[in-house]
């Protein structure tokens, strides 16, 4: 859980925190097998920046401004989930 906004770099010469973030993300949804939703609840700006951009799609990056946009992101991510199969 961030919000978004990174307040080190944990390995100085990959770049600074938000380029490590990115890397991170890109690396994890490079095969495609893991989908990434993100929530920016009460994030600032640089972190919702970044919290949209590690998510699969625009659409599965939420920026809810109160509780009840809260419980809804959090409704439509379980809805979306509850449609996947499991394949092998």
């Amino acid at each position: 859980m961030t919000d978004g906004k990174f307040n080190s770099e944990q390995f100085s010469s990959q770049g600074d925190s938000d380029q490590q973030a990115r890397a991170m993300c890109d690396a994890i949804k490079a095969n495609g097998d893991v989908l990434v939703y993100t929530v920016a609840f009460q994030a600032p700006e640089e972190g919702k920046a970044v919290l949209e951009y590690c998510a699969t799609t625009p659409s599965f990056a939420f920026q809810p401004d109160d509780a009840a946009a809260l419980s809804e992101a959090y409704a439509n991510i379980a809805s979306s989930l509850t449609n996947l199969r499991i394949k092998y």
